[in-house]
């Protein structure tokens, strides 16, 4: 079915068909009407991409996330709220998942087919990605968060790790917990640096003593996050309190720690990062840091589109994080350090 078809039907020309369709408003209400009804009874569906590059734009911008094995949600949660800003805008999105493990300049390959794809913009909202960033050949703005690199061409959602962290050690500091471990993630990863470095900055700004013995450098997956606080519960003596670098992770942690009989918020202090929709049903309800998928996702699209439009006036493009606190945070146990060692190891 094409528009030649839905005029003889509709009994006008081709021409008031394509006014119709496009919205023109000087096309007689009536005959209007008419061609709508033609539109709706045949159940034609325009081919806007078509009629946009024939504009000479395409309404598209692409998103490049990574690859969502694993099981983590955050990387979901961040293309349906980009999404969703991006549809209220006329917008249409194209995504893809950026497979550094296997492929570490895949952004690259992503970047490219992108741009054979004729999209108006391109986000970039996979993490420590700078480099290969700045490898890509890009025509088009970009927006990306993360670390604020000098890349020519490229605008960053900043991620302020600080406040987050600041607020979280200071919880623990009150409650009077001095030996904190943190499950950090893979730190040749330059997003878990930068956590990880917001982190010891917070613990100085808490006077609370960082050491580097409980820090546990593991996978950011369920079974990393349980790996990792199985190595910490069998030092000599483990930590009272327990950050960790994602909400995966921490709920991995939380497995191990109820394999030995070890609960959060009444013998250890648990904090996660990012403020997943989980955390709400763990038992306990996990404390984390939030770094909401929904926000990041807001600020990204506003910043593409500003970029898109050469909007004069621009967004502040920064991502505070805060700490929210549930159920999983508690004061170190009244035992005394061979007290606790005694229960945590307990099988």
């Amino acid at each position: 079915m094409n528009i030649r078809e839905i005029a003889r039907r509709a009994r006008v020309s081709h021409s008031t068909v394509s006014r119709v369709i496009n919205e023109v408003q000087s096309v007689d209400p009536k005959l209007a009407r008419r061609v709508r009804a033609v539109i709706d009874e045949v159940g034609y569906r325009p081919n806007f991409q078509a009629r946009a590059l024939a504009r000479g734009r395409s309404h598209t911008v692409g998103l490049v996330v990574s690859e969502l094995s694993g099981g983590n949600p955050f990387f979901s949660e961040i293309i349906l709220y980009f999404e969703r800003a991006a549809v209220q805008q006329g917008y249409e999105v194209l995504i893809s998942f950026a497979d550094t493990e296997t492929q570490p300049d895949h952004i690259a390959v992503c970047v490219a087919r992108m741009q054979e794809r004729q999209v108006e913009g391109v986000a970039v909202l996979t993490f420590g990605m700078e480099e290969q960033l700045a490898k890509c050949a890009i025509d088009v703005p970009v927006v990306y968060a993360g670390a604020d690199h000098d890349l020519r061409g490229v605008r960053f959602v900043r991620i302020n790790y600080l406040p987050g962290f600041r607020d979280a050690v200071r919880h623990l500091a009150e409650f009077g917990h001095e030996r904190i471990g943190y499950l950090s993630g893979r730190l040749g990863w330059s997003s878990m640096r930068t956590r990880f470095d917001s982190l010891r900055r917070a613990m100085k700004l808490a006077s609370v003593p960082f050491d580097k013995d409980l820090v546990a450098e593991c996978d950011h997956t369920w079974d990393g996050g349980a790996e990792g606080m199985r190595t910490l519960l069998n030092l000599p003596k483990p930590p009272s309190a327990v950050l960790c670098c994602n909400d995966v992770a921490a709920v991995g942690a939380l497995k191990a720690l109820a394999a030995r009989g070890i609960q959060a918020g009444r013998d250890i202090a648990l904090i996660g990062f990012d403020d997943l929709t989980i955390c709400r049903f763990t038992q306990p309800a996990l404390s984390t840091i939030q770094f909401s998928p929904r926000e990041l996702a807001a600020l990204a699209f506003q910043g593409l589109l500003e970029e898109i439009q050469q909007t004069p006036k621009k967004t502040n493009l920064e991502y505070k994080t805060r700490f929210i606190l549930r159920d999983s945070t508690c004061p170190p146990r009244l035992l005394g350090a061979d007290g606790l060692r005694e229960v945590i190891r307990t099988p």
